[in-house]
């Protein structure tokens, strides 16, 4: 018997493979699920339980040292002892273990990983994480999720494949840790098999610059007629990708048809090379594909091309409540999994049930404080048993990657419990506002506002940008707008703008309010040309999101931002 045959010729079919994945992660989930369940109905206790370990484990590194972990004896010992945090307390022994690999500075565990901020502001930053860490991480992200969708659903995601736009690019440091989105370190644990278990091809997943990834990730999902699960960070992702579809399609179906690639399509010579060879004509498939695409958008399109349709899985509620009814025109009715409320800094909510946008704070995952919208005093924060439902608050959180009482700056709303813990739904980005003269626009307002012009024009809104100008006495609001499907030339400014301005200040009571003394001129609204779709892109790029996480640079309030808002306009 040969020696030579490779690991990959070993490998289950796929069928076996999916099944078997199915059934591990949902072994491990229900697992988590309980644990989940059983922690919610004695929320406190397990809470300061697990701030406890964490102070003692973490007592002897220098953060500990400092502040005196060793005495902590109450939740009021901790306030005392450590002030709120931001990530400038930590960068300093960040970067020791990032340029030397040393253990014991930033967390007793070993570091293996930086996940890469997605922030808001200036370069981005890396966020420790322990391999004890990553487990936790894709047992509640991951398994927790298949335990909800076999129980709401059944095992329907036992066999087939999924749409996935994750993209995958990792730096190794010179400490020797990885530096990136933590789920691109997953992704390299799955490489061999990958085009196995998604859609797209390695060329999209660990795309180089120069690459259209959004071409390959179309191309091949329409490929896939068993495609069932279609996941991306955020549903606007997933929306843009089923309007590229609707505006490409004949070239998308052609391609397939031809096995070739468009020659207008943006790819690197060594890729090209690499995919031809992979592409073979699929009559079949395409004419499937025309059929459906010719048949029109009036009915949702996705169950028409991909029938084995089963499920979304990304980020969808709350603030990202427009997308979702947005993309309902090409989804129809499939369910949607919630994914709970996550950032660099960890995942710190779970979905309670598919198509219900709630989520519980998961009690184990890390400690959390918050401080109601409107205090300032972060002595008051209270504990996760003192949330009141229909209540908005700030959350602070102690992670499991050294950092004490560190302000997410993120707002949150409390609408309900399982046992004594808050279920919650992500509402916006405290700093991200607009505040002229003290009114504070939050990005909230700004979108639903958004969302009600874009409806009372008859406007497909794509996404908006804002940006407070004080360039000009009164000061005003100057709005950008991108829609889909419709000649800018042909929308009435003056009255897009008048509009704005009235939603705006219907949003916004202390804004209304101060504008009776002329505080503000009216907004101005601003129509992105389509010539610029790929700057506007390039643009929501700059939040520092990975190209398959783009997130709406709703509110400009730097300079660098505010010329490149102004460049979109004048091209």
């Amino acid at each position: 018997m040969s020696h030579d045959t490779t690991e990959a010729q070993q490998l289950p079919d796929v069928a076996t493979l999916t099944h078997m994945m199915w059934e591990t992660q949902l072994a491990n989930g229900k697992k988590v699920k309980a644990e989940v369940d059983a922690d919610c109905e004695h929320a406190r206790e397990v809470q300061e339980a697990m701030l406890f370990d964490l102070l003692a484990k973490n007592a002897n590194t220098p953060y500990g040292l400092e502040h005196g972990f060793a005495s902590i004896k109450t939740v009021d010992d901790f306030k005392r002892a450590c002030p709120p945090s931001t990530y400038d307390d930590y960068a300093g022994y960040i970067y020791e273990v990032m340029e030397h690999g040393t253990d014991g500075v930033v967390t007793a565990g070993h570091i293996d990983h930086f996940s890469e901020t997605s922030g808001t502001m200036g370069n981005p930053k890396g966020i420790p994480y322990t391999a004890e860490m990553e487990t936790a991480l894709y047992g509640y992200g991951n398994d927790y999720a298949i335990a909800l969708v076999d129980r709401d659903l059944g095992p329907v995601l036992a066999e087939g494949r999924k749409f996935s736009m994750m993209e995958c690019h990792l730096k190794t440091l010179k400490g020797g840790a990885t530096f990136g989105a933590l789920s691109s370190k997953g992704v390299m644990g799955y490489k061999q098999i990958l085009p196995a278990l998604t859609t797209s091809p390695e060329e999209a997943v660990f795309s180089k610059n120069g690459t259209d990834t959004r071409y390959l990730h179309a191309r091949f999902l329409l490929q896939a007629r068993d495609c069932r699960l279609f996941t991306s960070v955020f549903m606007s992702s997933l929306l843009d990708m089923m309007r590229y579809i609707e505006d490409n399609w004949p070239m998308l179906v052609h391609d397939i048809e031809t096995g070739t690639v468009d020659e207008s399509v943006q790819l690197l010579d060594e890729d090209r090379a690499t995919l031809l060879p992979k592409l073979s004509p699929m009559p079949d498939r395409a004419a499937e594909l025309r059929a459906a695409f010719e048949e029109g958008f009036d009915t949702p399109i996705m169950q028409r091309i991909w029938p084995d349709a089963k499920l979304l899985w990304t980020v969808a509620g709350a603030g990202f409540a427009p997308y979702t009814e947005r993309m309902r025109r090409y989804s129809g009715d499939l369910p949607i999994n919630y994914a709970g409320y996550s950032a660099s800094e960890g995942l710190f909510s779970v979905p309670v049930a598919i198509d219900d946008a709630r989520s519980v704070l998961l009690p184990r995952n890390a400690y959390y404080e918050f401080l109601p919208l409107g205090e300032t005093d972060y002595a008051k924060t209270i504990g996760v048993e003192d949330l009141k439902e229909g209540q908005s608050y700030e959350i602070i959180v102690t992670t499991r990657g050294g950092f004490y009482r560190y302000l997410m700056r993120d707002a949150i709303k409390c609408v309900g419990h399982k046992g004594t813990m808050p279920l919650m739904e992500f509402l916006f980005r405290i700093d991200q506002t607009v505040n002229i003269a003290g009114e504070k626009t939050t990005e909230l307002v700004l979108r639903n506002a958004a969302d009600r012009v874009a409806n009372r024009m008859g406007l497909d809104l794509v996404d908006f940008s804002c940006h407070p100008s004080v360039d000009v006495q009164p000061p005003r609001y100057e709005m950008l707008y991108e829609f889909h499907g419709t000649n800018p030339e042909a929308i009435d400014r003056d009255e897009l703008s008048r509009i704005t301005d009235e939603e705006i200040r219907a949003g916004n009571y202390d804004m209304a309010y101060m504008t009776e003394d002329g505080t503000f001129q009216p907004a101005v609204a601003h129509v992105l040309q389509p010539e610029t779709n790929l700057l506007w892109r390039d643009m929501r790029v700059m939040k520092g999101a990975a190209p398959n996480q783009i997130k709406p640079v709703h509110v400009l309030d730097n300079e660098q931002k505010r010329r490149f808002f102004f460049a979109l306009i004048e091209r």
